[in-house]
């Protein structure tokens, strides 16, 4: 496959489905341990040796389904940062979808399709490149079951930091999963980490999930998955977070949905 820069959105799908793929450790231990990823996206470990996770009513990760105009469905994830917004990725509603629907899980086998009302683009989405200021709000009537995720504003992004993220795409359909890794840049566009086997990788489908840091074992946002330079699950690869950390994303955020929470 000719190597791009590839959104990680685009997985048609039919039914509800899952995220990041697993892998070892690195520097400093990244514990890949189900528990503890799970647990920093307060879901509970579905498998021994994985990282799926169930108790989906619990997470602030958010499974979106977008509805285009051609009727194809696609499917991206979201971060829920207030009692009605979901933060996602720009692209993942950049062709102008019919409508974008939530899942609302009343048990883990069980979700009702939850409408939103309209969502808003980052204005400067694509401006000095294809996935810049990729972000948006996605807006519903009524809140979901889910608890809320904070916005980490009180310790910037550094290399090296450990860095968590969650998503519903690939590798397998029906589940929801939590990754873990080291950040490897650091700009005013994207927060980066590298996949070389050693870690954990991002999937089609994961696209608007979390990218997280824990803080005193709080959850606290710094970015948002966006896209990489291929789309080969479990490629070794570099994957590209929107960095929210920025005075841009942050205006954006405080402009769109004016009670997420920061700290």
């Amino acid at each position: 496959m000719t190597r791009g820069r590839w959104g990680i959105a685009g997985i048609v799908v039919a039914s509800l489905a899952l995220a990041a793929c697993g892998g070892g450790s690195s520097e400093e231990p990244v514990n890949l341990d189900p528990a503890v990823l799970c647990n920093s996206a307060g879901a509970q470990p579905l498998v021994l040796n994985g990282a799926s996770c169930g108790s989906y009513r619990t997470t602030p990760v958010v499974v979106l389904y977008i509805v285009n105009p051609d009727g194809e469905t696609s499917l991206c994830s979201g971060t829920r940062i207030s009692a009605t917004e979901v933060l996602t990725a720009a692209h993942c509603v950049s062709e102008s979808p019919v409508r974008v629907i939530a899942a609302a899980f009343k048990s883990d086998s069980v979700a009702t399709g939850l409408d939103a009302k309209n969502w808003v683009i980052h204005p400067g989405y694509g401006d000095g490149g294809r996935f810049a200021n990729d972000a948006a709000i996605v807006r519903f009537p009524a809140g979901l079951p889910n608890p809320t995720m904070g916005i980490l504003t009180s310790e910037p992004m550094n290399k090296g930091q450990l860095v968590y993220f969650a998503g519903w795409g690939l590798p397998k359909l029906e589940s929801f999963a939590v990754g873990a890794g080291r950040v490897s840049a650091v700009s005013n566009n994207f927060l980066q980490i590298k996949y070389n086997g050693d870690t954990s990788d991002i999937c089609s489908g994961d696209s608007g999930g979390p990218f997280y840091r824990l803080v005193n074992n709080r959850p606290g946002l710094v970015g948002l998955t966006s896209n990489a330079d291929s789309l080969e699950c479990g490629a070794n690869k570099t994957s590209s977070f929107t960095n929210i950390q920025t005075p841009s994303m942050l205006q954006f955020i405080q402009a769109n949905a004016p009670t997420a929470a920061y700290f």
